[in-house]
């Protein structure tokens, strides 16, 4: 479905044979997407399901596979990316495309018990958890005291037409994949996809002013996407109006991906995530 069913055109999926047999031994997936700057729309791909059997990883047949992926990819789209695992990077970066950078795990804590008990005794870990709570509490008060405007962050069904309307009002200088409703609901909101919640922030007056796309894994809250009428500025607000609900849902932690903007980056970091060690290359 989620190659069928996609909004931006239907997806790809190249099978690698060998010469000598019916059967495929390798699989590379295009999935396309669009990408919006200003008035400027453009079209996208992106590398994804890329998999070569243990027979065939050498070099040739897996590089094999991947450029005609990319020069399928180039023939028919203004964009190709792609984001690999650490085996598969060096294929990219053979098949011709240059790295970007590092989408970096960012991660902030919500309850102290689980973290305490890998440090101390269980036993122990569960006396001192509240006060460390109450503490982390009041500092979450403080970073939402010097942050404005205050935002507010509540449940919401994907057929909800804030999403068309907070993508209609998206900066005009941000290179933006896009994130109509429509967009939304097939990346995130079928049953298939994985249980995602979205959650919808709204000022003072009622407006809505960005969204949060996350479900609950294992007491942890994971954030697929956060988006904003005002990234730079509203990064902060939108996240520490998520981490309360996150909070109220049960969640003992925060997480999500990214690389982009520095003031974005600035704005995870005012909001009380961090940095950790899981990276992952864009290329």
């Amino acid at each position: 479905l989620g190659y069928a069913e996609n909004p931006a055109g239907a997806g790809v999926a190249l099978l690698l044979y060998p010469d000598d047999g019916p059967q495929p031994m390798g699989i590379q997936g295009l999935h396309p997407r669009r990408f919006h700057l200003g008035d400027q729309r453009l079209s996208a791909v992106g590398l994804a399901d890329y998999a070569v059997d243990a027979a065939h990883r050498s070099l040739g047949p897996a590089l094999m596979l991947m450029r005609h992926g990319t020069q399928l990819a180039g023939e028919r789209f203004d964009l190709t990316y792609g984001l690999p695992n650490q085996k598969a990077a060096a294929v990219l970066a053979r098949a011709g495309l240059k790295r970007l950078g590092l989408v970096q795990r960012y991660a902030k804590p919500l309850r102290s018990q689980q973290l305490l008990a890998q440090r101390i005794p269980p036993a122990l870990a569960r006396m001192l958890a509240p006060a460390v709570d109450a503490a982390m509490w009041l500092q979450e008060l403080w970073r939402a005291s010097t942050v404005r405007p205050a935002l507010r962050c509540t449940a919401a069904d994907w057929a909800d037409a804030a999403l068309d309307g907070l993508w209609a009002r998206r900066p005009a200088s941000l290179l933006l994949s896009e994130r109509t409703g429509e967009m939304m609901r097939w990346r995130f909101g079928a049953p298939e996809r994985g249980h995602w919640r979205l959650s919808l922030a709204r000022d003072a007056g009622g407006a809505v002013r960005g969204h949060v796309v996350w479900r609950l894994v294992d007491g942890f809250a994971e954030i697929g996407d956060f988006f904003s009428d005002d990234p730079d500025r509203l990064t902060a607000p939108l996240l520490l109006a998520f981490a309360r609900e996150a909070r109220r849902a049960g969640a003992a932690s925060l997480s999500v991906m990214f690389f982009g903007r520095e003031a974005v980056a600035r704005g995870l970091h005012q909001a009380g995530m961090s940095p950790r060690p899981q990276q992952a290359p864009l290329f």
